[in-house]
């Protein structure tokens, strides 16, 4: 997630539960985005389609939140919107390091709210050492809308499962989260 200025991020200062959630297939690094921050990138091919996640980190009400750069919003039925801020890097994972792309061309995941909790997705195919960057702006992106339809459809062919009956079919929130 983008920050266009603060804290210099270092390989040296990523905590440990972070570099074990790290799936095999990514690694952090210096970001191409951003020289002061870290990104993560594939070490090799990720297939469109793959998700990631969830994001982790400390729910909030917004007027907590003293940063947007690490955060996402979500809908809790009983809590009202909160944020999932993932500023302290001890109480976020690896996601926190997704940097934002600077438009949509740029951009190889998109958000998805399911059961609550953002995960990204991979819109196309990523190569070995591309930085995973993610943006959220579905308007005017028919990759987007289309991949969005095909969760929608997919999730509707899940809703008589076993899974969806236990509250784990796919649902996505439209509202923009943070503005970064």
């Amino acid at each position: 997630m983008a920050c266009t200025g603060g804290a210099v991020e270092s390989l040296d200062t990523i905590p440990a539960h972070v570099w074990k959630g790290l799936p095999d297939c990514l690694h952090l690094g210096p970001s191409a985005i951003n020289p002061n921050r870290v990104g993560v990138w594939a070490t090799r091919a990720i297939p469109k389609g793959k998700k990631f996640g969830p994001f982790v980190g400390e729910k909030k009400k917004r007027s907590q939140v003293t940063s947007n750069v690490y955060m996402w919003e979500v809908y809790f039925p009983a809590r009202g919107w909160m944020c999932v801020d993932a500023t302290d890097p001890m109480k976020g994972n690896w996601l926190r390091y997704v940097n934002w792309a600077r438009s949509s061309e740029e951009q190889n995941l998109f958000p998805l709210e399911i059961n609550r909790a953002i995960y990204y997705k991979v819109l196309r195919p990523i190569g070995p050492g591309e930085e995973l960057l993610v943006w959220y702006t579905v308007e005017d992106n028919p990759e987007i809308t289309a991949a969005l339809e095909e969760e929608r459809a997919s999730s509707l062919s899940r809703k008589n499962s076993p899974k969806a009956k236990r509250g784990e079919a796919f649902t996505y929130s439209n509202r923009d989260a943070a503005r970064h």
